[in-house]
């Protein structure tokens, strides 16, 4: 068993200069910075981005699996929306609860492997770097994703310290449950492999049972979501292999620069820079170290995979946050161990609430100086407008009571389903390829059965003429243009279409 070096340093259980003890003062901060950020979402003027709103289509219809991700955001999503409605904070709920949880559980990670001041000051800068200050309002699969993998990593340096059975199945089903919420959980098995390898006593977990039990749990888990996959000619699949570019002409540029810029600014200036200097001290001084080995395992496999992807190709700059969680805290462990650590780690938490800040009320700003707020200063336009875009649709949607609505992008459909679900309408989606698309190309995809009443063509596209050809007769019914902000408009042409003619282009007679 591993016998970790873990400091309990008298004095050490409580913040300087306050009188709770860290444990409670960390939990007090986060509660109140929860309450803060549900505060603050209906006061944004935003509906839900097109992830999410898709996410909540998904929660209508559960499901072991879905177009492009594994299915435990539609499951949570579903849980909190029947618990508290519809609205646009209960569908945001599950982000807004798992981000707190997650640095609690850094905070117990950081304390085990060094002691309680390092791990508070881990839990607490998660709380506010710039990545969860995004996307704690946002509700993704990241979420879940940097909650299992955090409690993963917990659970395996117990397991490793105590080889108790019930870390090992804790472990197993963090995994599992991981992988449900999204693949990039399957890189937890290769930096913990790795971790184990790096040592010749913890080689002989490899041929412990209680390894081989979280593996089989993990699988376990994983298994219905494999059949789901199987049985719909693995969709999930063959979307990764299309954002990554891995098949298929690569007609994409690397964006390294942009990649990098993108995992300090998640992380902030001053936390970026400290994991640098931890890594160059852990490099030159403690690679014997467990505890740093650790560390190390589980930040730069992950980080360098996507340094590669984003060398040949393209990578969005979330495809590395797990590998954050452990890159901030081997920074803050090198902040405690420097004579002014706590100056930095207060500058570098500072920067990060005032960014916070700033993001939040920055329409608020503009407001109180008597400026207008263009599309080009918002960052959070994406989410705006298109309540008001779906109020104007439902005049012609309360006409039109027989015709089935279709669309033929997921951006419009999401959009729509979720304003408009006090309708409920009947949806279909215009899918001309052999392979779905997207979520609703694969699931109600037009077909001529599900073609036999009216349907409401809404599009963005004022280039829809090749479908209308596919059928007998079309019928402009509104043109809806709805101004957001200076910049910023949604457009959107509705028509009425019917007798569906097959997706083969109709013959032209000269």
């Amino acid at each position: 068993m591993e016998d970790w070096t873990r400091i309990r340093a008298t004095g050490q259980n409580r913040q300087p200069g306050t009188s709770l003890p860290q444990p409670m003062l960390l939990v007090t901060i986060l509660v109140l910075l929860t309450a803060y950020r549900m505060w603050v979402i209906p006061h944004l003027g935003v509906t839900l981005y097109i992830d999410e709103a898709q996410y909540w289509t998904w929660a209508q219809h559960l499901d072991w699996g879905y177009y492009s991700k594994p299915p435990l955001i539609a499951w949570l999503i579903r849980l909190c929306t029947s618990l508290f409605g519809d609205g646009l904070v209960a569908v945001k709920l599950p982000s807004l609860m798992l981000y707190p949880a997650t640095a609690w559980v850094l905070f117990k990670l950081g304390e085990y492997l060094f002691d309680t001041r390092t791990g508070f000051r881990a839990g607490l800068a998660l709380a506010f770097i710039p990545l969860v200050s995004a996307l704690g309002m946002a509700v993704s699969t990241d979420a879940p994703l940097l909650f299992l993998w955090t409690a993963a990593m917990y659970f395996l340096v117990r397991a490793i310290d105590e080889d108790r059975m019930p870390d090992w199945l804790l472990l197993g089903l963090c995994v599992g449950l991981g992988i449900m919420a999204k693949y990039t959980m399957a890189a937890f098995g290769a930096s913990a492999l790795l971790y184990l390898l790096l040592d010749a006593r913890r080689r002989r977990i490899l041929l412990q049972p209680g390894l081989w039990v979280a593996v089989v749990v993990a699988c376990l888990v994983v298994t219905p979501n494999i059949v789901w996959n199987w049985a719909h000619h693995f969709p999930t699949l063959h979307h990764t292999e299309e954002i990554t570019h891995v098949i298929g002409n690569n007609t994409k540029h690397g964006n390294l620069g942009e990649f990098l810029g993108a995992q300090a600014g998640s992380l902030g200036p001053g936390f970026a820079l400290a994991f640098l200097a931890g890594l160059y001290v852990a490099a030159r001084h403690h690679l014997r170290d467990k505890r740093y080995q650790f560390l190390l395992c589980f930040s730069l496999p992950l980080l360098a995979l996507v340094v590669v992807q984003s060398i040949r190709s393209e990578a969005n700059g979330n495809w590395a946050a797990p590998a954050l969680i452990t890159s901030l805290l081997l920074g803050v462990v090198w902040m405690s161990q420097s004579k002014r650590s706590r100056w930095w780690w207060i500058g570098a938490l500072g920067i990060n609430v005032l960014v916070m800040f700033g993001a939040y009320h920055l329409g608020d700003f503009f407001r109180m100086s008597g400026h207008v707020q263009t599309a080009r200063l918002d960052p959070l336009k994406r989410a705006k407008g298109w309540d008001s875009l779906a109020m104007q649709l439902r005049p012609i949607l309360v006409e039109h009571r027989n015709a089935v609505l279709m669309t033929s992008d997921r951006t419009m459909m999401a959009h729509l389903l979720y304003q408009l679900r006090d309708f409920a309408p009947d949806h279909v989606a215009w899918a001309p390829n052999a392979f779905p698309a997207d979520h609703y190309q694969l699931t109600t995809p037009l077909t001529e059965a599900s073609s036999a009443r009216p349907l409401l063509f809404v599009t963005q596209d004022d280039s829809y003429a090749d479908i209308t050809a596919r059928f007998a007769h079309n019928e402009v019914l509104a043109i809806i243009n709805v101004m957001v902000e200076p910049g910023l408009e949604r457009h959107a042409t509705v028509l009425l279409l019917e007798g569906f003619q097959g997706y083969a282009k109709p013959t032209v007679t000269p």
